[in-house]
């Protein structure tokens, strides 16, 4: 049975919507402290550090390079509406996000919405303006036009490398920015954002939000996986154990419920750790005697000893290995 062209949309919108909050969220990432989608205000809300908000609606169009029929009326609900959230929270930006390239149907202004723009109400071109002035003057609850801005994500087809051409151009970008040097991070990037942005959008409570450790962790997880470990580390284990160590890891780290701090306590203690030895010998022999303890902090249950005590010293080994890198990062997305 074919699917309707209604719940195409509907599927098509919302996948415009988590897209359009990882751009967002990247755009905000020195500032940002939680995302949520479908929040109380808005599809999307960004809280930053200073307390102020950033409410976004996204509106997106299956056609967007052709159809233009509805994209008048996009821009009047998203003011209403980003006018409503702004009378309920301290918002520094209201944004309407759109994959229209002409979402004025308006030949004087389309010149001014190519590729990925950003418009701030003051930048509009006159014809796009009037009509933005039009509806303000129509509508009971007023809207700051000094925060208002319209941004548009090109985001269209079946092809998914086209359909997320730009949103993996901001990720490859803001990756890059980290300098990790991990081949093919900015796609898991893409893949693991994409659910828990997803997942969060399908939460009832919308005070479950997703907080900037929680976007960055895969970040962290990715440069401290079992691959990057050195084999002159691993040649100390029997390779039957090594072999279970592949199978379990990534679930055991994962499974961490204070992941990012879990990673700042071993930096912690290695940094406390007083040794006479220097290097891969300070490292070794911090992990020979401090790898018990950070038994507690994992699920453990029906491992062996031995698989257990060869987890925990990996983790230690990359983490510790990757000290500068992971500093770097917090320092990057400004994360203490």
């Amino acid at each position: 049975m074919a699917r309707s062209r209604r719940a195409d949309a509907v599927v098509f919108g919302f996948d415009f919507q988590v897209n359009s909050a990882i751009v967002l969220f990247l755009e905000n990432i020195k500032e940002v402290e939680t995302l949520c989608l479908e929040g109380n205000c808005e599809d999307i809300e960004l809280e930053l550090s200073s307390g102020e908000m950033v409410l976004a609606q996204a509106k997106a169009v299956e056609k967007a390079s052709s159809d233009f029929a509805n994209v008048r009326k996009n821009i009047q609900k998203s003011l209403i509406s980003l006018a409503e959230g702004e009378e309920k929270v301290n918002a520094r930006e209201l944004i309407m996000i759109t994959n229209s390239p002409n979402p004025f149907n308006d030949d004087k202004s389309i010149s001014a919405f190519y590729g990925h723009a950003h418009r701030k109400y003051d930048t509009l071109p006159p014809s796009a303006k009037k009509i933005v002035d039009d509806y303000l003057s129509k509508m009971d609850k007023k809207l700051d036009t000094d925060k208002f801005k319209i941004q548009v994500l090109p985001f269209e087809t079946d092809d998914e490398a086209e359909r997320y051409k730009v949103i993996m151009e901001s990720i490859n970008a803001f990756a890059g920015s980290l300098n990790t040097n991990i081949s093919g991070i900015g796609q898991k990037l893409l893949e693991t954002w994409h659910w828990q942005v997803f997942d969060n959008g399908g939460k009832k409570d919308v005070s479950i939000k997703l907080s900037k450790k929680d976007i960055i962790w895969p970040i962290l997880v990715k440069i401290t996986e079992i691959e990057q470990c050195e084999d002159s580390f691993l040649e100390q284990f029997d390779s039957g154990v090594y072999e279970e160590v592949i199978n379990r890891y990534a679930d055991i780290i994962n499974s961490h419920c204070e992941q990012c701090e879990f990673f700042i306590k071993i930096l912690s203690d290695y940094s406390g750790f007083e040794s006479p030895k220097r290097g891969n010998e300070k490292l070794n022999q911090f992990i020979e005697l401090k790898w018990t303890d950070y038994i507690a902090d994992f699920d453990f249950d029906g491992i062996d000893e031995e698989i257990r005590e060869a987890i925990i010293k990996i983790i230690i080994f990359n983490v510790i290995k990757r000290r500068f890198t992971i500093d770097r990062i917090k320092k990057e997305v400004n994360m203490c």
